[in-house]
């Protein structure tokens, strides 16, 4: 299969549907369906459900339906809560979260397993099923990507986010730009993110800023802040309990009553509990017990907590400066790396007390472990090494020469890779043959190393979804790099857009094969209509589309945080540069749908993509809640446009924005411009 790739497109539209507010709705349930065989704590769609649809093609009978990813989902009505199950028990409305399930069967009923699958959710034409001609012709468009012809939801999507030295995230689409743009979104923050966690169902991220003592709740389908969570003090290190009941966050002070954790229900966005620990910097990691374990690094301790009853159980001694926590699931133990005294301190997840320690020079910063739990490495910054360790002996079996001053370490399928402030090289230590060589690989992610701006908690090594590869965030080059391994220097790398990326996470939404043969994707329903879902498999060839009816949500309609939406009166992209072009939109009421007329501060910013340009209008009422300007695109790119409306205390990021692309190959006559259906940036 062709590589795919994507544009700009919503999963729901916030200016004229509101999701429940996050106390209003229990959400217990992962997004994605999972194989409860393996995971027996996920809720999978029953079987009484049924496959909706099904089609016979080249001897592969495909099955396709659309369950609701969350249970008893509750949304107020005036002062009676409704549950959106009880709106229909067979159909699904928009805003609600869902999960497509597609399964492959051959003509004895085996399932068919390691199939590449692409679909899409495209509004059918005049409400009309495709036949099978148009079918083929939506599958061939969406897999070149053109410009004219887009899906409504691309269900073949991943993410890179950047947290930015500034207040905010970058959301990048890889595969694809405008003029080289890859920048789909950015979530504006109320303070810089130190650490930040996507929660266990994928549909939350958590970032925490210590600066204003908040922790920011995101809704990683829209990419909207949902909150910020008041826990007081200088919340930093963030963790997802892993059966994903609660979000943990470290809580930093010298002060042992404002020191500890700060438990959070990502369901109610809730602080559950607060849990005094010890002074000084924490990190965290959990056993297979119920038992979660801080460390408090000013007191030299590691504090023992039960996860179910959200008590402390003990302190137990850890040496001082205590840097990094890690869980082996071979030795059941939890390894915790002492800074000031060069000691890892071994302890016993059964016990619950300490069974040894493995001792070397002061200046450890870094701890990870494989992931079978055999093999442990530390970094020691101060001696500018990586030293590997055996749990089953717990002894330092290897040393490997890297960088100055290693600080960070990430792993993918087959290395460890060592990231170091002073050095713009990422060393490579391979798996393969782990603990009888010290061979190292590199390669440089940068023209300078990182230096002063590597301090943050928040990793800036990322493993991809394929396990061979990372993206590796260079906050002094302000760029974002991919490195396939076995190549001598990054494939490509993404630019921070004016900002400096300082850590980088991966955010799946793509297709997975979540038991044998069945193929789960989870994603936000659109606005009501009926639907094509075009379907694309390389082997066996099957191309197929697929109807899927989203119903108007009677209780979410017409309800908007903001007094104002936007709507963009023609969707022509395509302009010439160095020719005047006029864009014009209308303002409109979101619960009448009545034009607002005579605003006269409407402000308008023009920006050009992969750089600082940056152009100021005024747009004329033209009557009827009608607003236009003209401005003339100085070269080619694309052009993001936003609106700013300061009487109604409307910002940039509160409205839809439009995209003008101008292009030498259009045509001499300008065209208006469109309006962007990716959402607004977070408030």
């Amino acid at each position: 299969m062709q590589q795919r790739t994507t544009v700009p497109l919503p999963d729901d539209d916030p200016l004229h549907q509101k999701v429940a507010a996050p106390g209003e709705k229990p959400r217990d349930t992962p997004a994605l369906a999972v194989d409860s065989s393996t995971d027996p704590g996920a809720a999978t769609p029953s079987p009484d459900q049924g496959w909706k649809q099904s089609a016979k093609i080249s001897g592969v009978k495909v099955d396709f339906r659309g369950v609701p990813s969350l249970k008893d989902v509750v949304i107020k009505n005036g002062p009676m809560p409704v549950s959106l199950n009880e709106i229909s028990s067979d159909e699904m409305v928009e805003g609600q979260q869902a999960v497509f399930q597609f399964r492959l069967t051959d003509a004895t009923g085996t399932p068919l397993a390691g199939s590449r699958m692409a679909a899409w959710l495209d509004q059918a034409r005049d409400a009309k099923p495709a036949d099978a001609k148009e079918c083929h012709r939506k599958i061939q468009s969406f897999l070149q990507m053109q410009l004219s012809a887009r899906p409504e939801v691309d269900l073949n999507t991943y993410y890179i986010l950047a947290l930015t030295k500034e207040p905010g995230i970058l959301i990048i689409d890889p595969r694809v730009g405008f003029s080289s743009s890859r920048l789909y979104a950015i979530i504006d923050l109320v303070s810089p993110g130190e650490d930040w966690v996507i929660a266990r169902n994928g549909d939350r991220l958590f970032v925490s800023m210590p600066a204003v003592a908040k922790v920011a709740a995101i809704d990683a389908m829209n990419f909207r802040v949902l909150a910020n969570v008041d826990t007081g003090g200088k919340p930093a290190r963030v963790v997802s309990q892993p059966d994903g009941r609660y979000i943990w966050v470290g809580n930093d002070s010298d002060r042992a009553e404002e020191s500890g954790v700060n438990v959070i229900n990502p369901a109610t966005l809730e602080v559950v509990a607060r849990i005094p620990t010890g002074k000084g910097h924490h990190e965290i990691v959990f056993a297979e017990n119920r038992t979660a374990y801080v460390s408090n690094q000013i007191d030299g301790t590691v504090s023992i907590i039960d996860t179910e009853t959200l008590a402390k159980l003990k302190d137990v001694e850890a040496g001082k400066g205590l840097v990094a926590l890690v869980y082996s699931s071979a030795a059941k133990s939890v390894y915790a790396a002492s800074r000031d005294e060069g000691k890892i301190t071994v302890i016993s997840a059964e016990g619950r007390s300490v069974t040894g320690s493995l001792k070397d020079k002061p200046g450890f910063t870094a701890l990870h472990m494989t992931a079978d739990g055999r093999w442990g490495f530390v970094a020691n910054g101060a001696e500018n090494v990586v030293l590997l360790f055996d749990v089953s002996s717990n002894r330092f079996v290897q040393r490997y020469d890297v960088g100055r001053s290693p600080d960070q370490l990430g792993l993918t399928t087959s290395y460890l890779y060592v990231r170091s402030k002073d050095d713009e090289h990422i060393k490579l230590i391979p798996l393969d043959g782990i603990g009888t060589t010290a061979h190292t690989a590199e390669f440089p992610a940068g023209q300078a190393p990182a230096g002063a701006l590597a301090d943050v908690l928040a990793s800036s090594i990322e493993p991809s979804l394929e396990g061979n590869s990372a993206f590796v965030a260079n906050p002094a080059d302000k760029r974002i790099y991919f490195y396939q391994e076995g190549m001598a220097a990054p494939m490509m790398s993404m630019e921070g857009y004016g900002r400096t990326p300082k850590a980088v996470k991966v955010l799946d939404r793509s297709i997975h094969e979540t038991e044998t043969g069945v193929y789960s994707v989870g994603l936000r329903l659109p606005q009501p209509g009926t639907y094509d879902v075009p379907v694309f498999v390389e082997s066996p060839a099957i191309s197929y589309c697929f109807q899927f009816t989203v119903k108007p949500n009677p209780f979410l309609k017409k309800k908007s945080d903001f007094p104002v939406y936007l709507r963009a009166d023609s969707n022509n992209l395509q302009v010439s540069p160095g020719k005047p072009v006029q864009v014009s939109f209308h303002l409109l009421d979101p619960m009448t749908d009545k034009a607002r007329e005579d605003l006269k501060d409407v402000q308008v910013t023009v920006l050009l993509a992969e750089g600082l340009r940056q152009l100021r209008f005024t747009a004329e009422p033209a009557g009827e809640g009608r607003y236009q300007f003209t401005f003339t695109p100085p070269m080619e790119g694309v052009y993001y446009v936003t609106v700013q409306i300061p009487s109604l205390g409307m910002k940039a990021n509160h409205l839809s924005y439009m995209m003008v692309r101008a292009s030498a190959e259009n045509s001499g006559v300008a065209g208006p411009a469109e309006a962007a259906t990716t959402q607004p940036q977070s408030r």
